[in-house]
């Protein structure tokens, strides 16, 4: 059964080029990996500095492989300087 994310990324102010380019890394690399069925994402046209992520996964077992990559550790360990507030993160069941 697919795992369903939505995630939403505030950056701080005058951050968002830079998180920006650090959410496009993640981007080439998630969608690499082998449980990775979309990892779309999304920057609002009304805030420049809000980010959101569409993710579908194959299973837990693979966002679990995804979550403990190398390249997100590095990224969480990076986000206080550049997110404002913390990731909003909700996993999801598709209705239709």
């Amino acid at each position: 059964m697919s795992i369903f994310l939505t995630a939403f990324v505030k950056s701080k102010p005058g951050n968002s080029e830079a998180l920006k380019k650090q959410l496009l890394n993640l981007v080439a690399h998630s969608t690499k990996e082998e449980a990775c069925l979309q990892y779309d994402l999304h920057q609002s046209q009304e805030d420049p500095n809000v980010f959101i992520f569409h993710e579908e996964w194959e299973s837990q077992a693979g966002l679990d492989i995804h979550n403990a990559s190398p390249y997100i550790i590095a990224f969480v360990a990076l986000a206080p300087e550049l997110i404002e507030g913390s990731i909003s993160i909700y996993k999801t069941e598709k209705i239709a």
